[in-house]
């Protein structure tokens, strides 16, 4: 209907169009200001009373000369990614933005629109947004606002609103195209506008195209270094090496190689294999998108708008080499018959083994390992019809429709299962011929006996040497998964809005409305099952979740003084009431109120303040599907991988497994030979409820008509975060006392009931890949309400503007956010403070200080522009730090992890706008060069990856890989 709508009003108005153009684009509205709609009001002509709120406009697009709307975002320093890099996926939240670092992925507590209206959700994991799906030359300008605004806008709206506006009109064409460079890594982006005016309107046609080339690890010294003790971190490399390692029985250590002749102790600071250069830290991307935008007057008192939207990205990142850690493999004289391996070697130091385990990477002639891609394809479209019925009433009627696919799939990628069966005969790594590969099921895959034709060689790699038949290896990398997800909603919306009567001050006006939005989200997986290649032998899941809201909301603006009234210290005085009422279908009913005021003692100065209560409605897909056992698209239960150190004074018992490390104060499990098992169920599991914010601040707003140009604000903000749903990290279970439980330590080996029980296989679940021979722990990182947050901190911008003659004209700036309070606690345990850190929560960071300035001159056509991007250094508290975290007597943090240090980068932007009465006049040519002294990020001990990409060796939240990155632009107006 939207669609037909738009081609409607573009067919009946083209023909209207004025013969004349101006020369150059006309991009503002026609409309007075009393029209618009401002983020965090939903009363015309309003600015949100008692708020903050940060614009970004089109001389900023134009001077941080963005690929795409992310990397405008991130310029932002209230913006929890600001400082990263906008390529491929957020870590956790697809590409939502999110503010102040209040929660993340599942309990992302920002809300993000278009107009005013609600995007279609998208990725694989969450229903969660891509701002990225609207053309960068259609944005008119981006409003940030950091405040709670649930009482307007509904659910998500807990730390803020960030609103992507786009231009009404625009008449003529507008064309940017750019070109990137870095060391290894390119980039270039094209975008258009073109737009016609009449005297009751207009249409134009916006699109964009960008593509972003993929980074490798091995071209970055920090993200492939493997062993980081020389830098002051761990040793990351692997026992998983061609040839492989392997461990026989009655021999203490491991042998490095077959022709080894002793064994060394088998303990990460031993593993001598650097595996990270095979893999990338970047996924190229692409991305093209289109937008057709139609407005029209058909009388003084009716005015219809309609858009829509087509936008197509994917990402594409070359899989590195899969292995094999602990493999059982027999060989002659150790009686197993057709499991006996034509192809084994025992090492020099132990030539009479009959057996041992081995760990192998299946390193391959042509380096290709397969790949992993996501795509995704969106169509959005909005319909918004005014009605006024005089000029102080207007009824709005706005309907926003989105419907998205995104898939994230594995082509020809490690067989783990087909690699096991040429090895020792079966599936399973302890190679037991009778354990099912499928938990829950008598499901046994064989390959016996094993013959030169069907085994696999680990003892030679593959330069010509290897044994192996061309059978084997072709099936070693025959391995697909495939991870679709469709997400529809359309949101409808009933909008009264005018004035009720006249006060000595001015109109007191109101705003009521109703909504109603429905969404439904179904997820299709299929991936291995573990007997092979998924051409013979795979699973597959189908979710289906669905949801709808209605709503209903009103907001008053109460103005009780103003300056005509001339009362001492009472410049203006204004108030503002608003409240929505929710009713969800599945997580109940809310409702959420907003008390705000703004005081101007004097003109220029404005003093603000404001209370407000949201709520966020916990993702469908994360509360899981009860019939699979609570299983859900970004959950799964099977082995742990990576590293967690265990307080002792937490868990005494882990001192009791055989062969631990163990330290002063820790011991290292979820090595190669202390495996276990994690689970990551859905939060139905752990009856997950609603997550509930609470929120005020006040600030203070400066524009003194002694100092033309300058202004500044300044906003203290408190937000409290109750019940956000998470799954809690390794490093906050094993050091939070409310958490604790959810380690279970088996010294002596988990009984395959505890398994069972531990996966919820009776009740559906199933599980991941082989279970270790041999399982001494249980982590449960299933989804719950179980962080509270309690955040507070301080917003300050400023800006000067001067023209000083001959000299052209000055100016300068900065905006920055410092918190100072960051406490948190589990299940309404004692709380802690993780202010100025990252990585204990593994979905967003706590770092305190972020700031960017800018410094600029223009004069003629010519422009320089100089911002400098600071981030303050902070504590690592991810579970691999060096410098252990310290714990309170109840087991919470309060010390100790790694000093990661402040950052800081600076960018460059130089333009000259071409003069004159030419045709080229407004044309510019710019470069563009952020990090000009190609600085690398500070040495971060632990790995920030989200779902494609990613590497040791920096933190992804708040730093770039890239480098310095210099582009050269063209943008023509006509």
């Amino acid at each position: 209907m939207i669609a037909v709508a738009v081609a409607m009003l573009a067919a009946t108005n083209v023909q209207a169009q004025s013969a004349d153009s101006s020369a150059l684009p006309q991009t503002q509205d026609s409309r007075a200001d009393a029209e618009i709609v401002v983020t965090g009001s939903a009363i015309r002509g309003v600015a949100p009373v008692g708020s903050n709120l940060i614009s970004v406009g089109q001389a900023t697009i134009e001077k941080t000369a963005p690929v795409n709307v992310s990397q405008l975002v991130n310029t932002v320093p209230s913006v929890t990614t600001a400082g990263s890099v906008a390529q491929g996926e957020n870590a956790y939240s697809y590409y939502a933005p999110s503010i102040h670092s209040l929660a993340g992925s599942s309990s992302n507590t920002t809300l993000v629109i278009v107009d005013g209206l609600r995007l279609p959700g998208g990725g694989t994991q969450f229903n969660q947004t891509d701002p990225n799906i609207i053309p960068v030359s259609a944005i008119q300008r981006v409003e940030v606002l950091a405040d709670g605004a649930s009482s307007v806008y509904g659910s998500d709206a807990v730390a803020g609103v960030i609103n992507f506006i786009t231009r009404r009109t625009f008449d003529g064409f507008e064309g940017n195209a750019q070109v990137g460079f870095a060391d290894s890594y390119k980039n270039y982006s094209g975008n258009f506008i073109w737009g016609k005016k009449w005297d009751t309107g207009g249409v134009y046609v916006a699109g964009g195209y960008t593509y972003q080339s993929d980074l490798a690890n091995k071209d970055r010294s920090f993200s492939s270094l493997g062993d980081y003790r020389p830098v002051g971190g761990t040793n990351t490399n692997s026992y998983q090496c061609s040839p492989a390692t392997m461990v026989v029985p009655g021999v203490t250590g491991v042998f490095l190689t077959p022709g080894s002749t002793s064994a060394v102790a088998n303990t990460i600071a031993n593993s001598p294999c650097n595996n990270s250069i095979y893999a990338n830290l970047l996924p190229s991307q692409f991305r093209a998108n289109a937008m057709m935008k139609v407005t029209n007057d058909f009388s003084d008192k009716i005015t219809v708008t309609a858009m829509i939207n087509y936008n197509r990205q994917e990402t594409h990142n070359d899989s590195g080499p899969g292995g094999l850690t602990n493999a059982t493999v027999y060989g002659p004289g150790s009686g197993k018959g057709g499991q006996i391996n034509p192809f084994f070697v025992a090492p020099a130091g132990a030539a009479t083994a009959t057996q041992g385990t081995v760990s192998w990477l299946a390193l391959l002639p042509d380096g290709k390992y397969g790949e992993a891609e996501s795509q995704s394809d969106s169509i959005y479209a909005t319909l918004n019809a005014e009605y006024r019925f005089t000029d102080k009433w207007t009824l709005t009627f706005s309907d926003a429709f989105g419907w998205n696919r995104s898939a994230l799939n594995n082509i020809n990628t490690f067989c783990s299962a087909c690699a096991l069966l040429a090895l020792n005969g079966t599936a399973q790594l302890s190679g037991s011929t009778t354990t099912s590969d499928i938990a829950g099921q008598n499901v046994i895959a064989l390959n016996l006996p094993l013959t030169s034709a069907n085994a696999l060689d680990v003892w030679r790699p593959f330069d010509g040497n290897n044994r192996s038949s061309d059978a084997v290896v072709r099936s070693l990398y025959r391995n697909n998964s495939e991870n679709t997800n469709y997400n529809t909603f359309n949101q409808t919306k009933l909008d009264l809005n005018g004035s009720l009567f006249d006060l000595p001050a001015g109109p007191f006006k109101i705003a009521v409305g109703a909504e109603y939005l429905w969404q439904e989200q179904t997820q299709k997986i299929t991936g291995s099952n573990n007997t092979g290649p998924t051409t013979t032998g795979s699973n597959f899941r189908v979710y289906n979740y669905d949801r709808n809201v209605k709503s209903a909301y009103a907001e008053l603006y109460i103005p009780v003084v103003s300056p005509e009234m001339g009362i001492p210290l009472v410049h203006s005085l204004d108030l503002s009431i608003s409240g929505r009422y929710d009713k969800y279908n599945d997580v109940g009913d809310t409702f959420n109120p907003k008390f705000a005021a703004n005081w101007q003692p004097v003109a220029g100065v404005k003093l603000r303040g404001n209370y407000s209560r949201a709520f966020v409605a916990p993702p469908p897909a994360v509360i899981g599907d009860p019939s699979q056992g609570y299983l859900y698209a970004s959950g799964s239960v099977g082995v742990q991988n990576g590293q967690i150190n265990v307080p002792i004074a937490n868990y005494p018992e882990v001192r009791n497994i055989p062969g631990v490390a163990c330290g002063a104060t820790t011991c290292t499990i979820g090595t190669p030979t202390i495996q276990g098992m994690r689970r990551q169920l859905g939060g139905g599991l752990s009856n997950m409820g609603p997550q509930k914010g609470r929120s005020w601040s006040a600030g203070i707003d400066l524009s003194p008509r002694f100092l033309p140009g300058f202004m500044a604000a300044g906003t203290f903000f408190h937000n409290k975060f109750i019940g956000g749903v998470s799954s809690p990290s390794p490093t906050a279970i094993v050091n939070s006392a409310g958490l604790r439980p959810l380690l279970t330590i088996c010294p002596s080996s988990c009984s395959q009931a505890q398994i069972d029980q531990f996966a919820n296989i009776a009740n559906g679940a199933t599980i991941s890949g082989s279970v270790p021979p041999q399982v001494y722990f249980l982590l449960d990182q299933s989804t719950r309400n179980a962080l509270n947050l309690t955040v507070e901190g301080i917003d300050g911008q400023f800006s000067y503007r001067t023209d000083i003659g001959e000299l052209g004209n000055f100016n300068i700036g900065t905006g920055f956010t410092y918190f100072t309070k960051f406490r948190q606690n589990f299940g309404g345990g004692t709380s802690f403070s993780i202010l100025n850190t990252s990585g204990y929560n593994t979905v967003f960071p706590s770092v305190q200080f972020k700031n960017r300035a800018q410094l600029g001159w223009s004069k003629s056509g010519l422009s320089l522009d100089v911002f400098w991007n600071h981030t303050g250094g902070y504590r690592n508290w991810i579970s691999t730090t060096v410098d252990p975290i310290t714990v309170d007597s109840v087991g919470n943090p309060v010390g100790g992890g790694d000093k990661v240090k402040s950052n800081d980068t600076f960018d460059l932007h130089l333009q000259y706008e071409f003069q004159g009465d030419s045709f080229m006049r407004g044309w510019q040519i710019y470069v563009d060069a952020q990090n000009v002294f190609d600085k690398d990020p500070p040495f971060y001990n632990g790995n920030t990856s989200g779902i494609l990409g990613g590497a040791w060796g920096f933190n992804g939240f708040v730093s770039n890989p890239i480098g310095r990155l210099v582009s050269v632009g063209l943008r023509i107006k006509m």
